[in-house]
Parts: structure tokens; sequence; C-alpha cells
């Protein structure tokens, strides 16, 4: 019970900083990249710079598998790679960062709603079918 509420705060919070600051990393690049902006990108660089700060402090107290090469083997390094450059190319053809269409979606907009469900629909076909099927074709990886 104590997760789901702590989930829940965490959530509100981050919804309401989302909504606030207009996050968004692909804006902030794209604004960057056309008018020179430099307002959205500022997100950008304070999840770096966060990112930066939080992976060895958590590799320093001992949490396992923590950072961007937390696997040790070069397929799941690969595969991580890869589905992480889908995500960020569809969600440029859509114009804008996951996190921005959850608030946006939050806020009525349809499209992004439409996009979370495309999302989510993706996520129960990869856990439904391909990693079945990547577990059988990589049996070292399970």
């Amino acid at each position: 019970m104590m997760a789901a509420i702590a989930t829940l705060v965490a959530g509100v919070v981050l919804g309401y900083l989302g909504q606030r600051s207009r996050m968004c990393f692909v804006g902030g690049i794209r604004d960057f990249m056309l008018v020179r902006d430099r307002y959205l990108l500022r997100g950008l660089i304070a999840f770096g710079v966060t990112a930066w700060l939080a992976f060895p402090l958590m590799t320093a107290i001992g949490a396992p598998g923590v950072g961007p090469f937390g696997a040790s083997d070069v397929v799941t390094v690969i595969l991580t790679a890869c589905g992480g450059f889908g995500v960020g190319y569809i969600s440029t053809l859509a114009n804008g960062c996951p996190f921005r269409q959850h608030v946006l979606a939050a806020q009525g907009v349809i499209s992004s709603a439409a996009y979370l469900a495309g999302f989510l629909a993706g996520a129960l076909i990869f856990h439904a079918w391909a990693a079945p099927l990547l577990l059988r074709l990589l049996p070292a990886w399970g």
C-alpha cells in the first residue's frame, strides 16, 4: 500500500512540474535548432546533469545494474540502444517526447491520448510476443 501511495504522490508532483515547465526533450532540441531558443533545452540539460550525478552515486551505494550500461552483455546494450532510438524517432514524428505526450493527454489533447494508446499497445505487443521470442532466440539472456 505504501508503494502505491508513494507512486501516486511522485506522479502528481512530476505531472505538475511537467505541466508547469512544458518540459519536452524533443521540443527543446527542435526549438534550439530552429530558432536558438534555449528555454525547453534546460529540461534536457537538467536531466543529463541529474543522470551524470545519480548513476555514479547509485553505483557507489551498491545498486546492481544501474546506469546506461548496467547490463554486462553486448546484446542487451545493443537492443536497448535500438529500442531507445526507435522510441525517440517515433516520438519525434509525433511532435514530442513520451513525457510531454503524457502531460498533454492529461490536459485533454486527443492526439496525445491516441499516441499514448499506441505506445501502451506497443508495450503489450512487445511483452506478449517479442520478449518470449527474444528469450527463445537468446537463451543465455533469460
